[in-house]
């Protein structure tokens, strides 16, 4: 049996009525169609794995959130898949990506990312700076982080970008990947969105 919030959701999303004296009895999922959203498990660690292999649900990974314990994890649910939601396992990541019109640009962008990543590790959080707000003193240890998410990251030109996810997606042995991007200007994150697509012919 799948955990009753399971339940519930697949109840929820495919427009079945709950039983009597449940509260969400009477609530419907709009807008309506002929289909239904397919449920996900999305997880960043080993944890989240390991629930969507026992009951043979569908594993999306936050690579943008934990991305070194990406591959651990979908070894992990691959292993210990047990059909059940599907017959097989079906594995996507979930990743941080930035295109820009020129490589320069888009490293200027990122500027903003990496003072976030910097700001969250000592515990200080708020909003995305502009690109020539983010930089600040960094200590040897701070400069080697960064040097190491700057060597993974996601960033460049969009046929750069492309080139990174396609070997990404091979690497990780999955067939979808997700992308989210978050910068200062919406207007830059639109950009990003749309010349990805194009590489992609979306």
């Amino acid at each position: 049996m799948f955990p009753q919030q399971v339940m519930e959701l697949h109840a929820w999303v495919n427009g079945l009525e709950f039983p009597e004296g449940h509260p969400g009895r009477g609530v419907q999922a709009f807008p309506r169609a002929d289909t239904a959203p397919q449920l996900w498990m999305l997880g960043s660690s080993g944890y989240g794995a390991q629930l969507a292999a026992h009951f043979g649900m569908p594993y999306a990974f936050a690579h943008f959130i934990a991305d070194e314990a990406c591959e651990e994890a979908l070894a992990l649910y691959r292993h210990a898949f047990k059909p059940g939601w599907t017959a097989q396992p079906d594995a996507a990541i979930c990743v941080w990506a930035l295109a820009a019109d020129t490589e320069e640009e888009a490293w200027r962008l990122f500027a903003s990312r990496e003072r976030t990543r910097l700001d969250r590790n000592i515990g200080r959080f708020g909003p995305l700076l502009p690109p020539e707000q983010a930089e600040r003193p960094r200590s040897p240890q701070e400069e080697g982080y960064l040097a190491e998410m700057r060597r993974k990251a996601l960033v460049g030109s969009a046929p750069q970008v492309a080139d990174k996810l396609r070997a990404l997606a091979e690497e990780m042995q999955v067939e979808q990947v997700a992308v989210i991007t978050w910068t200062r200007d919406p207007q830059a994150q639109r950009r990003s969105y749309e010349l990805l697509a194009r590489e992609f012919a979306l």
